[in-house]
């Protein structure tokens, strides 16, 4: 390819000129490289030790979880566990605002009903909450 080219300097004076061109080889990958993707962790939640201090507890489980997540595993470790065993919502609201800096904050009152609507928990009576069957999938597992 031919091209005519025509410059002019901040005098004033202009140059001129041809060249012939030819195209460059491509400097872009032939095929497209992807990166490794991370290794996942081995997860600490795979074994719920009841044993462990609350605060142990909580802050080993609940690490990368959203409010009604943490909610459930704290309703866990108070209750061993157990579904169907009730505790009140005054000492889960003690327990949680005791240990703000793992759980994220103090408690909000919505968590408990976010955990109710994705089935983790239930209210059994008024004022308390009791774990669902299914309340492990709240760990992301």
């Amino acid at each position: 390819m031919k091209v005519h080219v025509v410059v002019t300097d901040g005098d004033g004076n202009t140059f001129e000129g041809e060249a012939s061109l030819v195209a460059a080889p491509s400097t872009r990958p032939t095929r497209r490289t992807t990166r490794a993707k991370p290794q996942k962790k081995p997860s600490a939640r795979t074994s719920l030790d009841f044993s462990l201090p609350v605060r142990a507890f909580v802050k080993r489980h609940t690490t990368g979880l959203g409010g009604p997540q943490k909610f459930t595993v704290l309703l866990a470790r108070l209750s061993g566990g157990k579904a169907g065993v009730a505790i009140s919502l005054k000492e889960i609201e003690k327990a949680w605002n005791r240990m703000t800096k793992p759980m994220g904050g103090r408690f909000n009152p919505a968590y408990t009903a976010r955990a109710k609507d994705n089935g983790w928990v239930d209210t059994p009576k008024m004022g308390s909450y009791a774990l669902q069957g299914g309340w492990t999938k709240a760990l992301g597992e």
